[in-house]
């Protein structure tokens, strides 16, 4: 896939473009870089989804990137870093959950979905523990 990357471009339309073509994933836009293998923190998350990505990064150029499946995480969030000033984070769909990637950022976008997809069969129930004091 091929992302389109302007100034007046606005997260959420790069983000709905990632995420139909990697449905188990989504980009997350932070106004602070992180390091590799490392999460961002929640208070510089962005979360005005229709932002321009010039007011992310002011010096922004038209251009675009193209993801293939077989891209490890840190190669897409540092390509973002680099080439467009942009600070973004891989999330993964996990049941009902999206997980910060930081930890298995050397897996490929292809292996990421993959455990997205598998999380969707995973059902959890709600066990009580159990009461030891009812025991005889």
């Amino acid at each position: 896939m091929e992302l389109y990357i302007a100034p007046d471009r606005t997260i959420a339309a790069l983000q709905s473009e990632f995420s139909d073509a990697f449905p188990g994933l989504k980009i997350v836009f932070f106004s602070k870089p992180h390091g590799a293998f490392k999460g961002s923190a929640a208070k510089f998350l962005v979360q005005e989804k229709e932002m321009p990505l010039k007011q992310l990064s002011p010096t922004i150029k038209d251009g675009h990137i193209l993801i293939e499946p077989q891209t490890p995480v840190w190669q897409l969030e540092r390509f973002f870093e680099d080439e467009y000033g942009l600070h973004v984070q891989l999330f993964r769909k996990s049941g009902k959950t999206w997980l910060e990637t930081s930890v298995t950022d050397d897996l490929t976008l292809e292996q990421q979905q993959a455990k997205a997809a598998a999380s969707e069969n995973i059902h959890q129930e709600f066990v009580e523990p159990m009461d030891y004091r009812e025991q005889d």
